[in-house]
């Protein structure tokens, strides 16, 4: 046990100082796993609304590892382009 000068236990104190430390940690990954998931969030909405608007495509896949964002005409892809993660206007 840890014990200060008079003798009384210091055991609370660590542990405060740990617990303290990892809220901070925590609250630190949230607002980081926050963040990453509203930029994947809008670069798949840029694919869907800017990118693969067009009526001739039937659907569209966004990787958000490559940021490449996939345009489908049935079973096929017909087109793909990189997101840099600002909104561009192709039309």
């Amino acid at each position: 046990m840890v014990k200060d000068k008079r003798g009384n236990s210091n055991v609370w104190k660590i542990l405060a100082i740990i617990f303290i430390a990892l809220f901070v940690l925590e609250t630190l990954f949230i607002i980081w796993m926050f963040s990453a998931g509203s930029a994947m969030i809008k670069n798949e909405n840029i694919c869907s609304v800017n990118i693969c608007a067009d009526e001739k495509y039937t659907g569209y896949y966004y990787d958000d590892y490559s940021e490449i964002c996939y345009c489908y005409e049935g079973n096929e892809i017909t087109y793909q382009e990189v997101i840099t993660g600002n909104i561009i206007n192709l039309r």
